[in-house]
């Protein structure tokens, strides 16, 4: 046995090793707040959301709820997607529960519908041959709600600041939605008994 492999040098040896695991763990732990942080960041919901902006926030969702998910002259609210179809309702006429539309979508899908399409991902409008089927709408919806935290207005926010983007903010879609603008009908053509 050489004098460099005494019980003492094991143990001071042992001793720096324990030593740098416990920085290596610490250092560990930092890194993964840090990247949990950073996701809350990148999810575009910051964790430190002002009630002002909160307040905002839920106006301009309200308003758009009363623009895409008002019922039309039948007592019927749908989706996008089952507005062009002739698929039987899940509701009967005005007997859809509260955030539910008659089709069975819930406002948060049919406002994800149409945020999709303005960002160019399946189509609002009829006569446009892509729409966002609900079969994948859904579950992409679910899949950004619990990974991200998305909520309706989260494509139409500066991920550097946080605030809306121009045009985007609680006054435009109060606006819109006290003109009576029907997104899915082009301006000027008038909707007569068409309803389902």
């Amino acid at each position: 046995m050489s004098s460099n492999d005494s019980p003492n040098s094991h143990t001071s040896e042992n001793d720096a090793l324990r030593r740098t695991i416990a920085e290596l763990e610490q250092r560990h732990r930092r890194d993964k707040e840090q990247i949990r942080a950073l996701q809350t960041q990148i999810s575009g919901s910051p964790s430190h959301s002002s009630p002002a902006f909160e307040a905002s926030w839920r106006a301009r969702t309200d308003a758009r709820v009363r623009q895409f998910c008002s019922l039309n002259r039948a007592g019927n609210a749908l989706c996008a997607w089952h507005d062009s179809r002739r698929e039987r309702r899940m509701y009967p006429p005005r007997m859809a529960p509260f955030g539910f539309l008659n089709c069975g979508c819930t406002h948060e899908q049919a406002l994800f519908e149409e945020s999709l399409s303005r960002h160019n991902v399946g189509s609002y409008l009829p006569g446009d041959s892509v729409r966002m089927d609900p079969a994948l709408r859904n579950p992409l919806l679910k899949l950004l709600q619990d990974r991200y935290n998305y909520r309706d207005g989260d494509f139409e926010r500066d991920p550097a600041t946080g605030n809306w983007l121009h045009g985007e903010g609680p006054a435009y879609w109060e606006q819109q939605a006290a003109t009576g603008a029907n997104p899915r009908r082009p301006s000027g053509e008038v909707s007569i008994g068409t309803a389902d």
